[in-house]
């Protein structure tokens, strides 16, 4: 009861800051003024983009690319579009609007797919605005951070499967108490299997209570702060919102949560 009752905070939460914040989304976009243009194209001169070492990385270990169709709710709902951020083109000059170096960035983060880290790790990248991590072991995977919201993880989790053959998960990693690293549980496993002990949750010491006190004692002021801070209200384009520096957005799934093993 309890966790079903966080759930819904959680939700209630994003649902009244886009609600408090909608007006300022329909404020009309502006060019870039003359001095924009002239301070973005100075970073040129001072910047070494023509350093593509970060790009020669990022595609590094690719096995497979993300499924192009949309996640949508029961309702309908997107909760990920793929082509959102479509317009963020590799190897481009950055916009007259957009700060070249966060241009950059977002070049990056829309680098997304199925990679190999090493031998036996994986990651799922640009499927939200958090990577999963996947490590493989003798009796099943591993999973690290398993997204903000369930239906992308799922997603995720099965874009391994079709690469690497289905293997149990027998353990999932919470890193810390951020929602975008944990929301997705039960889109990578069932609490029924937790509480039989069949799958391990690892978290850090007072997780639970660090997770209720961000997401619900503090819900709404964090969650209008996330909406400034990533911009998501804005349309996605090279006048409003080019990425969220993380990764290009937050997913609009089912936010869930399961208590870490005993």
């Amino acid at each position: 009861m309890k966790l079903t009752l966080i759930a819904k905070h959680l939700a209630l939460a994003g649902v009244l800051t886009s609600l408090s914040l909608s007006a300022f989304a329909e404020v009309q976009p502006q060019d870039a003024t003359a001095t924009t243009r002239q301070v973005n194209n100075a970073l040129y001169n001072k910047l070494p983009f023509a350093d593509k070492t970060d790009f020669e990385n990022a595609h590094k270990g690719f096995i497979a690319p993300l499924p192009q169709n949309m996640i949508k709710g029961e309702q309908g709902n997107v909760i990920w579009n793929p082509a959102k951020y479509d317009f963020v083109k590799e190897g481009e000059k950055a916009p007259d609007t957009v700060n070249p170096s966060l241009w950059r960035q977002s070049q990056l983060i829309n680098i997304g797919g199925l990679f190999k880290v090493t031998d036996g790790v994986y990651q799922i990248r640009n499927l939200d605005l958090s990577n999963m991590t996947i490590i493989e072991g003798e009796k099943g995977i591993t999973v690290i951070d398993p997204l903000l919201s369930a239906e992308p993880a799922k997603e995720a989790l099965d874009l391994y499967y079709a690469n690497r053959g289905k293997k149990p998960v027998v353990a999932v990693v919470i890193t810390h108490s951020h929602v975008d690293h944990y929301g997705g549980l039960r889109g990578v496993v069932d609490e029924a299997d937790v509480k039989s002990g069949k799958v391990k949750i690892y978290a850090p010491d007072g997780f639970m209570k660090e997770a209720v006190s961000e997401n619900i004692m503090a819900g709404n002021a964090m969650s209008r702060r996330a909406s400034y801070m990533y911009g998501n209200l804005l349309k996605p384009n090279a006048k409003g919102q080019g990425g969220a520096g993380l990764g290009t957005t937050t997913s609009a799934g089912t936010v869930t949560l399961i208590p870490p093993s005993g």
